[in-house]
Formats: C-alpha cells, structure tokens, sequence
C-alpha cells in the first residue's frame, strides 16, 4: 500500500530540525493447550480477543452417545391394577420383563396409569431382577422408589437420576410394589398395558398376589426408559464432523473405538470473540458426549513506533515494543528490515538494561524473541542502524529575491516514499514548507519566497524516508531585496507650485527684511524664480500616516500616474531599515533622498509625513517651506 505521511516536530533531534518516525510490525505467537471431559461442543476460552487462529489439534476420547428415551410399549389396549379390596380379590404387584441387549445406564422410567382419590398409602417403583425359569420378578431389588403417579391418566416419570444404575446385559424387571397395602376396595393404583399387539411380544408380564404368577406372552405394560448405552464410537459411525469458521471438517477415526482426532493446519483466520465454539456434529438425534485435549496455535501482529537519528555516517534507529506474555508458550518474531544492521536488543527487568542480543534468534533476516526469555513485566528496546539513502538535488540558481518562486527538483530514490522540504533561516529557526509523497524519481518543488523575510543565508533541506530508510540532502541559497524603481513623470505640479510658492515668498521677504531694497528686489526676484522653478520641478505629492505608512492624500502633478500605496511602503520600509538619508539642518525634520533621476523630500510633524518627489534638487526656501507646510497640515486637518 502506500506509504503514510510520517510525523514530524519542529524539536531539534541530533542537530536536525525534524524528528521522524514510522510503524514497524511485529508478530506474537502464542499456543495454548487444554483438556476437556464429558463435554458435546468444544468450547475454548483464548487469551485474548482479535488474534488470528493458524491451526487447531483436537483430540478426542470416550466417544459415546448421551441419554435417550427407548420405548418399550406405548400402545394401550387395557389395565391392570394394584388393589387390596379384600382377601378374594387382592393383586399386591404388577411387574413385566427389561431386555438389556448392551451394557445400559438407566436414569428413569416414564409408565403410564393413574390412581383413585382413595389411593393415599405409598407404594414403590422398583427395578428387580429377573428369574429366568419362571419368567418373573425374583425379589432382587436393584433400585426403589416411591411411585410418582396422580389422579390423571399421563405419563408418569419415576426418576433414578440421583443414582442411576449401569445394567450389564440380561433380563430385568420393572415392578409396580404395593406389598402390605391396607384393604381398601377404592384404592386403585392403574398401570395401562397392551395386552393384543405389543411391541416385543416374546416379553413376559406377570402380578403378585401372595407369590408371583407365572409370567405371560404377548402382553406388555406401557413403560419408556430414559438410558444411555454405555459404548464407544468411532467418529466415521456417527459421522462426527467439526464446524470451525463455517466449514465442516471431519473427525479422523482413532486407532481404538471412542478415540479419534482432527487437524485444521491452515485455519489462518481472525477470530473477534474471547470463546472460540467449535460445535461438533453427528447423524444422531441423540446427544453426543466426549472427552478430548487441544492445542491452538494463535498469532497477532502489532505495530510498534521506531525513532531516527540522523548521523553523519548512518542513522540510529530506536524502538520500544511491548511485550506481554499470554500463554505459557509464547514468542515473538520481528522481520529485519533490508538495509538495517547491528541490531542491539535490550531488556530490562528492574533498574538497568541487560543486553539479550545474544539469547535471540536470527534465521533469514528473522529475529526471534524466545519464549524462554520472556518475562513478565519486562521492558524490551531494540536498536539497530541504517545507511544514509543517496538522492540528489538540482536548483537553478542559489542567488534569490524576495518575492520571487524559488524552484528546484529531487532525484528521488526509486522506492516510495516521502519527502520533506524543510528551510533554515539566518537565525536558525526552521521553517516547513512541504510534505509530499514521492510518486515518481523526478519531484519538483516550487515556493515563494515572502517578501518580509531578511536577506541572508538559508539553508534548505530535504529528507526523504519511508517506513525503514532515510536520507538527507542540504542546499544552501542566498536571498536579498529587489530595488523598486520610480518613474518621474515630467508633467507635473501646478497646484502644489502656487501653494509653495506663497510660502516661499513670504519666506524669502522675511529673510531679506536687512539688505537693501535693491537687494531686497533681487532677492525677491531670485526667489520668485526659485519657486517657480522648484514648483515646474514637483511631481507628487502625499500625505502619509507616520507610523502605519498608510497614504491619506495623494496629487499626481504629471500625466503618468503611479501607485501611491507602493511609494509610501516603499519608504516606509526605508525609514524603517535605517537606509542613510540626508538631513537639511542639525534640528531640522525633513530628510531628502536622491534616487536615479528623482529627488525624494519627506519631511515628518507628529503623527504625518508630508512626502514630495521632483524631478531635480530644490531651492533651500523650498526646503524651508516643506516644514511650515507639514505643520499647516497638522493644524488645519
């Protein structure tokens, strides 16, 4: 897939502005063993939630089958009963033949009859044994209960459950016992038989008045037997598969009956839940019962943060896993990546790093975290280097302006991965400037250069990096500040000429008050025509904010006109950098500036700037007069 963008911080890490770091997997192994008895479904806790199942190992033993209800009669034709009505009339048991063709585990026995409302006293239930020359009941009594039996015609369970008896093959009786019943004409204890077409007619029935009458034939009193034969199956005769993830798998036979076993070697797949429920299946209705040990093998992968220093002749790579152990048998196993070397694994199991390097196993670029060596509460940390990845970079030029679109291409390394472009300033703060995926050899970069920054060194780097491997490349540039050339207009002024005229006037008549009219004449001749002059020399002008820059009135004088908002952030920016400007006097606010073919005059009262451009030098009045105009200005609005 493709490579994600890896984090980065301004932190210096070894000399370098950026940190990097990207994800590195790592596999656990863990395998876990049980055993389970007397079970029908394989129920496995594992450790953990979300790991992936690699192979299953089942064995199984005691293969049997659980209880099931075998019907001995279930058709009725007629009844017999328990009853002491008097001494003519008088039956104390009712017993008929079991036939147990296989060793038997017997919990109950479900008979069908009732009783009279009169019938208070308890009588029993009973298994006895059986006389073979008779065909009767011989009083060896197996089990014995009190009858479970009520007013309605049903079907009666007589429960054994709490002490079931295992009945080897042979003959057996089931008895219905009110030996010493008081006389009681009404008390009646009915048992419903088939005594016209029975199911196993060759069984023998017989009752018990003061001895047992000899057993009959073709009669059988209705009775079901909740048993469970006790034998061992091979899986192939009940046809015993296993579902695991929506498959069946079979159940191999064993090398005895009830043993059998089975294997899912490339199960390989992610298992959400805690419980992994394997149901197993048979051809029965019957419920099935086993015994059977297990082995899962299980495997998760999980990423760990990996840190790189850059050095001059490799980088140091750095990682911290954590590592818990789940199982009893557990490992872990992390793939080196191609181009690293020296790996270094530490441990530390209280204060201080113990180097395990040598405990660990390496096969084929594999390094193998052992189960032996893992310990719980450990802290782990693998260190390991890599060489520096060669790349190239090619800038036009190294020689900038602010403003202008610095561009240079990277000859980046053919594997994927990222680049980063980094910029180092005169004052050594980095700056980022681009992150960008390297989706081909050749990547251009392209950036403008802002236009507050100082003119100076700059460093710009590049690092390029993906999951395992890094390189860095450094480009020194130089960056200085364009000049912003002014177009003077000759067209010009007139306005701006009356007004400082007017100014320049009275100032010339105030300085000459001591000379001689003659002299005062030419004086004020000298200045009117310096006025003039200055006022054919006037371009533009402006009135600015003093600390912002910001243009508040603008009178263009010539037909060109130009940007005042540039003009008067353009001195600003020159008032600000301290360039050296020219001052008329010691005390004097007003500052001129020579520039090609333009003279710039700026001249500052509190909070204005009053900025006038002409095409050449201006009088010493004119010079004069800008002050007492910029304090009009003040005043006045």
């Amino acid at each position: 897939g493709l490579i994600q963008f890896i984090p980065f911080s301004y932190a210096q890490t070894n000399g370098e502005p950026i940190s990097i770091s990207s994800s590195l997997e790592f596999i656990e192994y863990s395998e876990i063993e049980g055993i389970k008895e007397n079970i029908s479904v394989v129920n496995i806790q594992l450790p953990e939630a979300n790991w992936t199942i690699e192979d299953i190992q089942i064995n199984f033993s005691d293969i049997s089958l659980g209880s099931e209800i075998r019907t001995i009669e279930d058709t009725e034709t007629g009844f017999e009963d328990v009853i002491n009505k008097n001494p003519s009339k008088r039956t104390f048991a009712l017993g008929t033949q079991l036939e147990i063709l296989e060793v038997t585990e017997i919990f109950g026995v479900f008979i069908k009859g009732y009783k009279t409302p009169q019938a208070n006293e308890t009588i029993k239930f009973q298994i006895q044994g059986y006389d073979e020359g008779n065909h009767v009941p011989n009083n060896t009594i197996h089990r014995s209960i009190d009858l479970n039996i009520s007013l309605n015609l049903a079907w009666y369970y007589q429960d054994f459950s709490s002490d079931p008896i295992t009945l080897p093959v042979g003959n057996y009786s089931l008895v219905m016992n009110g030996t010493n019943l008081l006389a009681n004409a009404d008390a009646r204890y009915i048992w419903q038989k088939n005594h016209e077409d029975p199911q196993f007619p060759f069984l023998h029935t017989s009752s018990y008045e003061t001895s047992w009458s000899t057993g009959i034939v073709n009669t059988s009193f209705l009775c079901k037997l909740n048993q469970r034969i006790d034998r061992s199956y091979f899986p192939s005769d009940l046809n015993m598969t296993a579902e695991v993830n929506g498959n069946n798998y079979e159940i191999i036979n064993g090398s005895i009956p009830g043993t059998g076993s089975l294997e899912i070697p490339d199960a390989d797949y992610f298992y959400e839940e805690i419980n992994l429920n394997i149901p197993i299946k048979i051809n029965e209705s019957l419920t099935l019962k086993f015994n059977c040990n297990y082995t899962i093998n299980l495997r998760n992968e999980f990423t760990t943060e990996s840190f790189v220093k850059f050095q001059e002749t490799n980088n140091q790579w750095s990682m911290s896993p954590i590592i818990s152990r789940i199982s009893q048998n557990y490992h872990i196993r992390f793939d080196i990546p191609k181009n690293w070397y020296n790996f270094t694994i530490y441990r530390k199991l209280s204060s201080s790093w113990e180097n395990v390097t040598s405990l660990v196993q390496v096969i084929n670029r594999f390094i193998t975290i052992p189960n032996n060596i893992i310990e719980d509460g450990a802290e782990w940390k693998i260190e390991a280097n890599s060489p520096n990845i060669n790349f190239n970079i090619e800038m036009i030029k190294t020689e900038w302006k602010r403003g202008d679109e610095l561009e240079f291409s990277v000859n980046a390394p053919t594997t994927q991965g990222n680049l980063t472009f980094i910029i180092i300033k005169p004052s050594g703060k980095a700056e980022l400037i681009e992150i960008k995926e390297a989706v081909s050899e050749l990547n251009y970069f392209s950036f403008e250069i802002p236009s507050n920054w100082t003119k100076g060194t700059y460093i710009g780097k590049i690092y390029w990096n993906n999951e395992t491997d890094v390189g860095m490349l450094s480009q020194e540039f130089q960056i200085s500040i364009a000049s912003i050339p002014f177009t003077m207009n000759p067209w010009m002024i007139f306005a701006i000429i009356l007004i400082t005229a007017g100014i320049s006037v009275a100032g010339i008549i105030s300085y000459r008050t001591i000379k001689t009219m003659r002299n005062k004449q030419a004086g004020r001749k000298q200045k009117l025509y310096d006025s003039c002059i200055d006022i054919l020399n006037l371009d533009y002008i402006m009135v600015t904010d003093k600390k912002s820059g910001l243009n508040v009135y603008t009178q263009s004088f010539v037909e060109k006109a130009i940007d005042a908002s540039l003009i008067s952030g353009f001195l600003q920016a020159i008032h600000s950098f301290g360039i050296e400007l020219i001052k008329v006097e010691d005390q004097s606010q007003t500052i001129k500036l020579e520039y090609k073919d333009s003279i710039i005059l700026m001249s500052e009262f509190v909070n204005i700037r009053l900025i006038l451009i002409m095409k050449e030098r201006p009088s010493r009045f004119f010079l004069y007069s800008i002050e007492e105009l910029a304090y009009d200005i003040y005043k006045n609005y």
